[in-house]
C-alpha cells in the first residue's frame, strides 16, 4: 500500500511532516503489534513524502486502523524522551497543547503555522472531564461551557425541550458477558446464557430510560448499520426464561455476581436489570467498581457476569477483534470458540467488507448468547445556537470532530 505525504504540514515544535516521521510512527505501532499493525511487516520510504506499507496479510479494517492513528514529532520525542511526550502532545493539529490534566483538563492555542490557510478560527479551546450531568447542564445554560458530550439521558432530553441542539450517533451496545469460559459456571451452559435475554424486558427499560435515544437491541451490532440483523431476537418472556433454566438444571434458579463499571454504567438500568434477573430465578449480587477495577476484571478473569459497553465501529470487524484468541487479554472469562475465529478470519481478510460475512460473525455470537445485549447506546453532544460546524457525528466515531472548522456567533 502506497500513502502519499501531504507537503508543508509542520509538527507542534517546527518539526516536518514527511516520510522519515511517518515511517517513525508506524514502526513504533508495529514493533508493538497493536491491531492490524501486526499484519504489517515493514515500511520503506520511497522519497521525503511517499512510504510504502508491506503487508503480511491484508484485513479490510487496515484503512480503519491507519484513519484512526495518531502522529506525533519525532525530534521532539528524541529531545524530551517518553515521559514527557505523555504529558505533552506534540501533533500537527489546529491547536498546541498548552496544559494537560490526566483526567482532569486540556487546553490549547490556535496553531498559527496549521496547514489550511485560514484556520483555525478559534483562538484556543479547553476541555474539562465533568462527571456529574446535571453540573454540565447548568453550565451549559448559563454560558460557562460551549459544548458538552456525554451519553444521552434525561438532562439531555430536557436540554433539548428547552431549544439546544442535540447530535448524536449509535456507538456502542450496552450488555452483560457472561464466564462461558470457566467450566463450572452455570453460564458455561448455552440455554442460561439464552435464560439472560429471555429475562430482561428491554422494551420497557428503553421506554422508561432512554428518552428516544436508546434503541433496544439483542445483537453486537448497531442499528442502521449493514451489519444489523432485524431477525435476531429474544422477546422478553419470564416464563420461558425460568423454564430454560430448570431444563437446563437449575430448576431453583441460580446465585451469581454482576460486577458493573460504575463509570460507564447507568445505575438505572442496572438495578433494573437485577430486578428482573431476580424475577426469572437469576439471583445476583450487584457489584459497581470503578473503571480501573472493571478493566482488570476483563483481562484477568471474572466469575458470573460483567456489564459491559461494547464500542461498535462503522466496520464492525474492528471491534470484533477484541472477542477472538487473536485477543488474548481481553475478556478472558468469555468462551473463544475455534468455529467463531474462523468466521472472523474470513470476514477481515475479505478483499471488501463484506456485510453478510459480518452478519455470520453476529448471528454467531447471538446464537450462542456469548455477550447479553440489551440496549443499542448512542453518545451524544449537546449544542447551543452561538457554536457552528463542528463535525460532532458527521463521521460513526464519537472522537472525531472538526476542530478547524468550528465558530462561535455572538451569545
Amino acid at each position: 500500500m502506497t500513502l502519499t505525504l501531504k507537503k508543508g504540514v509542520k509538527f507542534h515544535d517546527g518539526s516536518d511532516w514527511n516520510a522519515t516521521s511517518a515511517k517513525w510512527n508506524f514502526d513504533i505501532l508495529i514493533n508493538a503489534k497493536l491491531g492490524d499493525y501486526k499484519e504489517i511487516k515493514s515500511v520503506d520510504i520511497i522519497d521525503d513524502y511517499t512510504i510504502k506499507i508491506n503487508i503480511g496479510t491484508y484485513t479490510n479494517t487496515l484503512l480503519t486502523t491507519l484513519s484512526g492513528s495518531y502522529v506525533i514529532s519525532k525530534e521532539a520525542y528524541d529531545k524530551h524522551g517518553e515521559a514527557w511526550m505523555k504529558l505533552n502532545a506534540v501533533g500537527t493539529g489546529p491547536f498546541v497543547c498548552t496544559q494537560f490534566e490526566p483526567s482532569v483538563s486540556a487546553k490549547g492555542v490556535k496553531n498559527k503555522d496549521y496547514w489550511q490557510e485560514g484556520k483555525p478560527y478559534l483562538d484556543g479551546v479547553e476541555f474539562y472531564k465533568v462527571s456529574d450531568a446535571m453540573t454540565r447542564s447548568a453550565s451549559l445554560q448559563t454560558g460557562e461551557i460551549d459544548v458538552y458530550g456525554a451519553d444521552l439521558s434525561k438532562v439531555e432530553y430536557d436540554l433539548q425541550q428547552k431549544g439546544f441542539e442535540v447530535v448524536s450517533d449509535y456507538i456502542s451496545v450496552i450488555n452483560i458477558v457472561p464466564d462461558s469460559a470457566n467450566a463450572d459456571s452455570p453460564f458455561a451452559n448455552l440455554q442460561v446464557r439464552q435464560a439472560i435475554d429471555y429475562a430482561i424486558d428491554r422494551a420497557s427499560i428503553v421506554k422508561a430510560l432512554g428518552y428516544g435515544f436508546w434503541s433496544v437491541d439483542y445483537q453486537f451490532a448497531l442499528p442502521g448499520t449493514s451489519s444489523y440483523n432485524p431477525a435476531l431476537t429474544r422477546p422478553y418472556d419470564v416464563n420461558k426464561a425460568k423454564q430454560m433454566l430448570a431444563e437446563a438444571g437449575y430448576p431453583n434458579g441460580i446465585k451469581t455476581s454482576y460486577i458493573v463499571n460504575g463509570a460507564i454504567s447507568n445505575r438505572d438500568v442496572v438495578t433494573a436489570v437485577q430486578s428482573y434477573l431476580n424475577k426469572a430465578g437469576i439471583v445476583v449480587d450487584m457489584q459497581i467498581v470503578d473503571g480501573t477495577t472493571a478493566n482488570n476484571y476483563y483481562s484477568s478473569g471474572w466469575t458470573g457476569l460483567q456489564g459491559s459497553a461494547s464500542s461498535i465501529g462503522a466496520n464492525v470487524n474492528a471491534s470484533v477483534i477484541a472477542l477472538t484468541k487473536d485477543n488474548p487479554v481481553w475478556f478472558v472469562s468469555m468462551e473463544k470458540t475455534e468455529e467463531f475465529y474462523e468466521l472472523y478470519r474470513a470476514s477481515i481478510t475479505a478483499p471488501d467488507y463484506d456485510p453478510a460475512l459480518v452478519q455470520k460473525c453476529v448471528k454467531y455470537m447471538f446464537d450462542n448468547a456469548t455477550f447479553n445485549v440489551i440496549y443499542a447506546n448512542p453518545r451524544g453532544c449537546v449544542l447551543p445556537p452561538w457554536v457552528h460546524d463542528t463535525g460532532f457525528y458527521t463521521r460513526h466515531r464519537f472522537w472525531y470532530w472538526f476542530p478547524a472548522d468550528c465558530w462561535m456567533s455572538k451569545q
